[in-house]
Formats: structure tokens, sequence, C-alpha cells
């Protein structure tokens, strides 16, 4: 009976210190360093006609008004990316993506020669920590290098759901709180305060990312404009950690940098959130900068770039290693009459073309002059036309040839572009990649950047839907989002990012048939990759077909190994069939490749049960417990066992912790049941 019932649940289941020996001129630019504590703050999806310290009415923002007040501010500042995590990288490395390698959100990892800032100043004594908001910027890209602390989990803190199932963000309140929490623990070994060893603190906050929901009183104060009410509610939070500052009477110690990551369209140029276009409503930021010698209520209007900041920061700190930085430092911009050498900004989106298998954009921002070279290429004269309405290319011949060979001088001769190679994606990066809007679950591990494929600006009515369709998505209407998106498989038969949505819709909707069918379309359109034949794999099992289960899974696991979940679904779907070798064989896989894999080691615990072998299954299910505090399945597998074997005690214990932590979409056919067992047990 109790193995029946386990069977039933498992288809629901740093370089060191300068030495003494080193040369003397190193020794001495060790000493010479600035001990200033720097803070870094990167605000997602910001645009800086919303702030008003920037002139806006829209959204009140004392704290970063109060910043600026204090310090300079920038009113062309641009990104190279208009996406958060190839953004963040250009940020923390002063690199082009081309030199850093995150070209994408998601499938790039960072260059290991390519250093960070935390790196950097790292190796000159400084304290590092990071905390981010967002799943996007998780370690396993490689932005975590350098920093002692690094902060992304989004599991063990209140969390906010953009898609339903999937939490990949938590609030600006949580990171602020986990901030506080290491600086309050920091100053009581002396770090950040006068004299002693100063700190590098990095905090990225998430919220004013698409869907914009403020908490309360954020909420009704800016019902008509919730994207406003996003920026107020985190600049409130970002005070907390500049009263902090000013309480520990550190903040004329503090370099203080501000900057977004990438703007918002909100309706401009037809595109309502952002990645596909390289306007400015997408690609210019805020960016202030305060602290001591910085000059007070200052205001720059030249132009700069986010790969300037690392070189600013070091200048800052006078320290001289730039490494591979390719940015300016920004210091002479304090001295009235002083620029800086460079006068140009790249910037790129690959995000057309491997979410929607459009063509990639380039561009170059220089001066008045704006080129975006596409299929159908863009010049615009921001002096006169900021909103950029009048393509001026065909006026222009001499300008738009200068500003190309500036986009060819980064990106590389035009006439020789080669297949980019990305790295393979595991499902549940995909998952949280789906959950913040992104979605590129039918990229290929090579992505050919030619500006072939259909210019994103005659794809804008497909794009719109899109849009509308997330939106509806993310409030479960997805019966209403079905016949939007169906004409699309004709109008944008080789768009993936279609496929991907009507199958999501009709999985929702339980017409498990339907979305099978869409994800064989999608293979027949070019889809023919790990993740889209592992959804099928999870699809199959769904609808009890175990033997397709399988067939798929395994053809997934062929073309991407580094799929965790597609071998766990694998080595499950093999458990239900009573494959055991086989099921023994990839659950020892997926450990190979992460020993303390609590879905493995779960796995595993299922195994022994169904040969019989209690103690073994007892230890694995606490194992996974240990290394995931928060897997669902093994405190319920754990009861089972604990019920089984006599311990009614135990067994409460480990339903109450499952009930806990169960997911209400993903175990909603297994709670009732549960409940249902525990009130059997308290009687």
């Amino acid at each position: 009976m109790y193995r029946c019932r386990f069977i039933a649940l498992l288809a629901l289941v740093a370089l060191c210190l300068t030495a003494c020996s080193q040369k003397k001129s190193e020794t001495s630019e060790k000493v010479s360093v600035r001990q200033t504590n720097v803070l870094l703050i990167t605000l997602d999806t910001t645009r800086p006609d919303y702030l008003s310290c920037y002139g806006s009415k829209a959204a009140p923002t004392p704290n970063l008004d109060g910043l600026a007040a204090r310090g300079t501010r920038f009113t062309q500042a641009v990104v190279q990316v208009p996406l958060t995590l190839p953004s963040h990288a250009c940020i923390l490395t002063g690199t082009y993506p081309q030199t850093n390698g995150i070209r994408d959100n998601g499938g790039f990892q960072l260059d290991p020669n390519v250093p960070t800032i935390a790196d950097l100043v790292g190796k000159h004594g400084f304290e590092t920590a990071a905390f981010v908001g967002a799943a996007i910027l998780n370690r396993r890209y490689g932005l975590n290098r350098g920093f002692g602390t690094y902060a992304d989990d989004m599991h063990e803190t209140k969390r906010v759901e953009k898609l339903p199932g999937i939490m990949a963000e938590i609030p600006a309140e949580e990171v602020s709180g986990r901030a506080l929490d290491w600086l309050e623990s920091a100053e009581k070994k002396g770090i950040g305060q006068a004299g002693q060893k100063p700190f590098f603190l990095w905090l990225h906050y998430y919220d004013p990312h698409f869907p914009y929901d403020p908490p309360e009183p954020f909420r009704t104060r800016f019902r008509a404009n919730p994207y406003a009410g996003e920026l107020a509610y985190t600049d409130a939070q970002i005070g907390r950690v500049l009263e902090w500052l000013r309480a520990k009477k550190i903040e004329d110690q503090t370099l203080v940098m501000v900057i977004g990551d990438h703007g918002e369209s909100l309706g401009e140029h037809g595109e309502y959130t952002h990645g596909v276009f390289l306007y400015d409503s997408t690609v210019r930021v805020p960016l202030i900068i305060a602290g001591p010698g910085i000059p007070k209520g200052h205001k720059v209007d030249q132009q700069v770039r986010s790969i300037d900041l690392v070189p600013t920061v070091l200048d800052f700190l006078s320290i001289s290693d730039r490494s591979r930085a390719q940015g300016e430092s920004l210091l002479p911009l304090f001295t009235s009459g002083h620029s800086v050498r460079s006068t140009y900004s790249y910037m790129e989106t690959l995000y057309p073309r491997t979410a929607m298998g459009w063509s990639e954009l380039r561009g170059v921002r220089a001066g008045d002059w704006k080129l975006i070279v596409a299929p159908k290429s863009e010049l615009y004269q921001l002096a006169t036309d900021p909103t950029e309405k009048r393509n001026m290319i065909d006026q222009y011949a001499d300008e738009t040839d200068r500003l190309k060979k500036r986009v060819w001088e980064v990106a590389g001769d035009p006439k020789q572009m080669r297949p980019l190679q990305s790295s393979p994606m595991d499902d549940q990066t995909r998952k949280e990649l789906e959950s913040l809007g992104y979605v590129n679950v039918s990229r290929k591990q090579e992505i050919r950047l030619d500006m072939s494929g259909p210019d994103p600006k005659d794809r804008v009515a497909v794009l719109q839907i899109m849009e509308k369709t997330a939106e509806m998505i993310n409030t479960d209407r997805y019966a209403a989002a079905v016949p939007l998106l169906r004409p699309l498989l004709v109008t944008d038969p080789q768009n993936p990012m279609v496929y991907t949505r009507l199958g999501l819709c009709y999985e929702r909707l339980g017409q498990y048939a339907k979305a099978i069918d869409v994800r064989h379309a999608a293979i027949e359109k070019g889809a023919d990759n790990s993740e889209t034949h592992a959804e099928l794999g999870e699809l199959y099992v769904r609808v009890g077909r175990l033997d397709d289960a399988v067939a798929a899974m395994n053809r997934a696991a062929e073309m991407n190994p580094a799929n965790l979940q597609n071998l766990i679904n694998l080595a499950t779907a093999y458990l239900q069939l009573g494959r055991q070798a086989d099921a023994e064989r990839h659950i020892h896989g997926i450990l190979a490749q992460n020993p303390k894999s609590g879905e493995g080691h779960n796995l595993l615990g299922l195994l022994e049960v169904s040969r019989g072998r209690g103690e073994q299954a007892r230890a694995n299910f606490e194992m996974a417990i240990q290394n995931d505090p928060n897997l669902a399945e093994a405190y319920l597998n754990l009861g089972l066992l604990a019920e089984k074997t006599g311990n009614p005690g135990k067994a409460a214990s480990c339903y109450e912790q499952f009930l806990q932590k169960a997911s209400p979409e993903k175990h909603r056919e297994v709670i009732p049941k549960v409940r249902e067992a525990l009130a059997e047990l308290r009687r």
C-alpha cells in the first residue's frame, strides 16, 4: 500500500594580498589605494524621465533627489545592451559584450579572463558583497566572481511571483534588508569604518520590471501609473540603506553610484517593455555619483556609458590596474571644462534573434547622432529629434558610413560574421527566464549573427501581441491568450516564442494533447533542441504516455546532458515504469554533476524504497532536505516512510513541513490527501 503511494506520488513530484616579496612598485601602489567605501546601486528597467531628480512629476524619488543634490547627475548616460544580464556584465567589467562574453539573457557566461570590479578592488583589501533582486543575475552566469558574499537565493525569503508557479524575484524590501544585515555584521568587524577595511557593496533592485505591481501604499497611490509606483517604492527602500550610512557617519567616506541597467519603452516605437529595440527609451538611463570630492548639485550633459563605471571607480580609488576595461574614467568631467576621450557608445541586442527569430540589432550613439544597424537601418539627429521619429539615413550618407565603421570596430567585420556559440541553458534557468518575461526556449547552441530575418520594426504588431499575451499569462487568462496567438502561427511561423506561449497556454488549460501538437510543430519549424524535447517529455508524462516521455527526454539528454531537470524527470519516469537500473543510471548522472542535488537524493531515496531498503531511503530523504530545505517532495516522502515504519510523530511533522512548502499549483492533487493523512494521525 505504501509503496503504491510512493509510486503514485512520483508523477507529482582571489587572489592573495600583495606579498612582502613583490616588487616595491606594486607594494607602493597598494599602500596608496584610497580607503573609501563604494556602494553601487543598479536600478532595473528605469527611465531617467520618470525620476523627480530628472524633472519628472510621475514618480517622487526623494532619496535619489537627495543623492543628486549632494553629487553629480548625468543626463546622457547610455547602456550597451537593453537587457538585464548583459547590461550588468558591461557595468561590472567595463567591457563590451563581445569582450565579456555575455551577449543575451541566459545561455552565456562571463569570460573567465575578464575580471569584475569586485576582482579588482578585492585584490586591494576591499570587503566585497552583492545582493541581487532577480534570478537573471544568478551566480551561474559568472557575475559573482570576486564577491566574498553573493546573495542570489530567491527561495528562502518573501517572494514575488511574476508568472504562475515560478518565483524568480525578491522585492526591494528584501534586498535592502539583506544588505543592512550584512552592513551591521560588517560594522561589528570594523569593516567600512574610518581607518578600517573598506567595502565594495553592490545592490540590485528589480522591482520596476514588468509586470508593475508595487506593494501598498504605493499600489493605491499610483493605481493609474503602477510603473511610477514601483520606482517610488524602490526609492523608499534605497533610502533605508542611505540613511544607515548617515546614521553610522560614513556617508562622507562612501562613493555612491546609482545607474539603470536599461530603460522601458512604455509604448514608444510600438514596444511596451524592452529588449527588442535600441531607441533611447530603453538605452538611456539615470546615472548619479556622489561621495567625497564629487561636486554637489552638478550636472553633466556629455554622453557617458555603462562601461565607464569601472574605470571611474578604479581612478577614484587610485588603482592603476585597468585590466581589460574598455571604458574611460569620468573623473575629468567633475572639473569644469574637461571631457573624456571617448565620444561614442556601441550598443546591441540579440534578443530579437534568440527569442523570436528576427534580425539582431546593433548601433552607435555619438554626440547628436545615433545609428541603428538593421535590415532597414536608421539614423537620428538626437538634438532636434530626441524621440527618434525622423529617420534621416537617406540624407546623410557620409555620417552613416562614419558611424557604421564605429559599429564594426566593436562588433567585427560584417563580411566575416561567424556563428555565435552559446552555453547550454538548463531547464531551471529557462523557467526562471520565462518568469521574468524572457523566452529564449528555442535557442540552439549556435546563433548565426548575419542580420538575416525580419526587421523587428516590421514585426511590431506581433511584438505587441506577444507583450499583451505575457500580461494575460501573468493574470491566468490563458483562454483569452489562445485566439491572439494562433493566427501568429501563420503570420510569423518561424517565431519560436509563439509556439512557446501557445503551448504554455494549452498546458495551463489542461489541453495537453494540443500542447503536445504545438511542441511537435515547433520542432518541425526548427526548434529541434533540448528544451523543446524536454518539455515534450513532461507533457507526455501528464497524459500517461511514459514510453513516449522517456524517448523525448532521452533525446533532450543527448542534446544537453547538463539539463539536470530533464534528467530528474527522466529518472522519475523510469521509476514509474519500474525500470530501476535505468533510473539508477540517471540518478547517479545527476549526482555526478551536482553532488548536493536535493532532487537527486530524493530520487535515490525513492529508488531505495522500490527495492525495500528503508534505512537507505531515509538517509537519502534526509540528505535531500539538508541540501534543499525547500524541497517539499522530500518531506512528503520522509513522512510516508516514517508512517510506514511506525513513527506517526515524525510522519506528522514531515507532512506539516510539506504543506508549508508545497506549491498550490504543482501539488494541487497531493495537498488534500496529505491534509487528510495528517488529520488521521492527529486523531
